[in-house]
């Protein structure tokens, strides 16, 4: 399958959506949605093995209910052929249907010493009522009924009231009594031999007859002498229930597929589906489900007698096992994802506490606090994790100190550069200009400049301190100022601005100093006109702002920017001092320099309201 841009750019939405998720819900879904998969693959597979089993086993149980029913009706349909046998295959009896006249004292005799006690014994054997009928196809004068009929014919044609009574009878009659009744004549063209039929009456009144023909061997010549009817009430070859259809029931159909009982149930269910019915029974199919009444429906055949017997089972029986099948399968799926969601929430919960702990301390880690430390006991990923932490502090810490100790080294190196600059270039010119002065014989400018001079590298050596007050470093930039004074005269005019507040509180040395020299030494006018500088000190809430401006000359543009560059002569002791600055108390702090050519400098430094202890 080619994939398109648009999935493409959906599976790239979806990596980044999870890889954004926090770990703990990554833990949770991996957890929980992966064993949930296979729960519902093993379930589903489970629901699908158990219906199946179980539909199998209904159908097996259905099968075998119908050959339990078919093994009964071949047991009583046996039954009675080898009752009918004893009479049929009877010597006695069949000389007794012989066309051959006999002496009416001998046929009393054949009747008393060989018909009498076999009928008895099928009599005996019959636990229903029953009506053994022997029809002579010669006549004789004489007849043998057992029992009161108002009527013979109608007793012959109408036997109802001595089945359902239970009443065993027994008739010899001749030919003539019933001739001429179809049912009579299509037998006699079957040759019945154990042939099984509902007629006459029969079907009207749910009974069935067993059908055998007599002969007779004279002369080694088989001859047909007469015909046996054995009728009984077809619920003693197959009996069940129909109370209670709802367990199902049996339809027993003859080789005509004309259904053989005559129970109002049966006889209503096969007129209301009988389409149905004839077009399964025609079918290769042995089982189908009869749709709108949700019937299962079995199809057998009774091979002895041409006979069908379809098995009707409600589907409920299989369907509400199905369905309490189905809902065990969901209360366990339920219960068992709560278990698993429960179980992968304490999990994921578990590493996700441990994992969100390191990550916090190592969010919150601040490289100018060393020591912080991650308390670990476990030796999994995670305790290593957290050693390694550790071991990255320290050393962390370590390159802090180290660090630190190389910008103060690196800032005391900067100091003696920049005093080394000045000291020797300024005592240079002072001594020039003292020797001047002493030409001239000018004795109190000499003691201005000494004193000066005095004040000046009392504060530039400030005992070796690196931090003093705001007042002292005034001082220093003042004293400054006077040695030129002394040296330039009264080319330059200076007006202090300074708030009193701020002398209390401290700075690094000689950060005013360099810019005041920059101005002698760059923004003097060509025409020698008087250059005014400005300085200023205020305290502004948690910091303090020095200016320093002029009206002089001014700073071009792409010198200005070459002023905070570190290693040009010109911009040595700019560049230094921001430098120093940011060293001492961080970005937010340092240097900022303005300037118009022909306009004049501003010079802006700002740092913090700091109070320091100094010996």
């Amino acid at each position: 399958m080619t994939s398109t841009p648009e999935t493409r750019e959906v599976a790239m939405k979806l990596k980044r959506y999870f890889s954004n998720l926090r770990i703990k819900t990554k833990l949770l879904l991996s957890f929980f949605i992966i064993p949930l998969l296979l729960i519902l693959l093993v379930g589903y597979v489970s629901y699908v093995s158990s219906t199946d089993a179980l539909k199998k086993h209904s159908y097996d149980l259905v099968n075998q209910y119908q050959q339990s029913a078919i093994s009964e009706i071949l047991r009583t349909l046996n039954r009675y052929e080898l009752l009918a046998k004893t009479l049929h295959s009877n010597v006695g009896i069949q000389q007794l249907m012989a066309p051959v006249s006999i002496e009416p004292f001998e046929e009393f005799m054949t009747i008393r010493t060989t018909l009498n006690p076999i009928i008895n014994v099928i009599f005996d054997a019959s636990d229903s009522g029953i009506n053994i009928q022997m029809i002579r196809y010669h006549d004789y004068n004489s007849e043998i009924i057992y029992g009161n009929a108002e009527s013979l014919l109608e007793y012959v044609r109408r036997l109802d009231y001595y089945l359902n009574d239970g009443v065993r009878q027994f008739q010899v009659v001749n030919f003539n009594r019933v001739e001429g009744l179809q049912w009579l004549e299509d037998v006699r063209e079957l040759g019945a031999i154990n042939l099984w039929k509902q007629v006459g009456y029969d079907k009207e009144y749910n009974y069935i007859s067993l059908i055998n023909e007599i002969t007779r061997t004279s002369r080694f010549v088989a001859e047909s002498v007469g015909l046996l009817r054995l009728t009984v009430m077809f619920n003693t070859i197959y009996s069940e229930d129909m109370s209670d259809t709802d367990r199902g029931f049996n339809l027993i159909f003859n080789e005509n597929m004309e259904l053989l009982s005559a129970e109002p149930e049966k006889i209503e269910f096969f007129d209301n589906n009988m389409e149905f019915l004839r077009t399964f029974s025609e079918s290769a199919e042995n089982e189908a489900v009869l749709n709108g009444q949700d019937l299962l429906v079995l199809k057998s055949q009774i091979f002895a007698n041409d006979w069908y017997i379809i098995s009707v089972f409600p589907m409920f029986h299989i369907t509400d096992n199905v369905n309490m099948i189905t809902t065990t399968i969901l209360i366990s799926f339920v219960i068992a994802g709560i278990l698993l969601f429960l179980l992968t929430y304490f999990i994921s919960n578990s590493f996700s506490k441990r994992i969100n702990f390191v990550a916090t301390q190592m969010q919150y880690f601040n490289p100018g606090s060393p020591g912080t430390k991650i308390s670990v006991s476990a030796q999994d990923e995670i305790g290593l994790l957290g050693k390694k932490f550790n071991e990255m502090t320290e050393q962390i810490s370590a390159l802090i100190q180290d660090n630190y100790q190389s910008n103060i080294d690196k800032k005391e190196a900067l100091l003696k550069a920049l005093q080394a600059q000045i000291n020797p270039h300024l005592l240079y010119n002072s001594l020039s200009a003292v020797g001047r002065l002493a030409d001239l014989g000018e004795t109190d400018e000499i003691n201005r400049m000494i004193r000066a001079l005095t004040i000046f590298y009392r504060l530039t050596l400030s005992k070796g301190h690196e931090v003093i007050t705001i007042e002292n470093e005034l001082a220093h930039v003042e004293a400054f100022i006077e040695i030129f004074r002394i040296r330039i005269g009264e080319m330059f005019n200076v007006t202090y601005n300074i708030d009193n507040e701020v002398l209390k509180y401290h700075t690094i040395k000689v950060i005013l100093q360099p810019f005041v020299e920059n101005i002698f030494e760059h923004a003097l006018n060509i025409d020698d006109s008087i250059i005014n500088i400005f300085i200023s000190a205020q305290a502004e809430d948690d910091s303090i702002r020095f200016i320093i401006a002029d009206d002089g000359v001014g700073i071009a543009r792409d010198k200005l920017d070459l002023l905070f560059t570190m290693g040009l002569p010109d911009s040595y002791g700019v560049a230094n001092v921001d430098e120093r600055i940011r060293l001492q108390f961080g970005p937010d702090y340092g240097v900022n320099i303005t300037s118009t050519p022909g306009a004049g400098t501003k010079v802006d430094i700002l740092i913090p309201k700091k109070e320091y202890i100094v010996d």
